[in-house]
């Protein structure tokens, strides 16, 4: 074959991994969608050590960008209301069971999302306002 034929199929193939990834991700999409309450945010697996009742906002730790100051306003903004807010940049799991692994996808595709990444009890949420973490957080109080 020639070098142009190659590349056409080099340009083919690569269309058809970009499709199928875009196509895996409206699959996850439309899951999060589906399983996400009146505030928006869906069960994931909680990282090992995370506090009960306590809101985990992920984002950089000391970061002059625009997300991690959001991230302070949002703790500040929560503890102000009397909500115990942590601020931490490490998630980690040792051990996932069996009946964890169905919420590894949703985990992992909501700790892709915009910054902060909030988990409260068992459920997350990318880039939520404060009013949206309060509601979640008081939901069954």
């Amino acid at each position: 074959m020639n070098l142009g034929k190659w590349l056409l199929v080099a340009v083919v193939i690569a269309g058809g991994v970009r499709l199928w990834h875009m196509h895996q991700r409206s699959v996850i999409d439309r899951e999060l969608l589906t399983a996400a309450d009146s505030n928006g945010f869906v069960p994931v697996i909680m990282p090992d050590g995370a506090p009960r009742d306590t809101v985990l906002i992920f984002a950089a730790l000391n970061c002059p960008s625009a997300q991690a100051k959001r991230a302070n306003d949002m703790a500040t903004q929560l503890k102000q209301m009397g909500i115990p807010a942590q601020r931490t940049s490490n998630y980690s799991v040792a051990n996932l069971t069996r009946e964890q692994m169905p919420l590894l996808t949703r985990t992992n595709a909501v700790m892709g999302g915009a910054i902060p990444i909030v988990l409260v009890n068992g459920v997350a949420k990318a880039n939520p306002t404060v009013d949206e973490v309060a509601s979640e957080y008081r939901r069954d109080k």
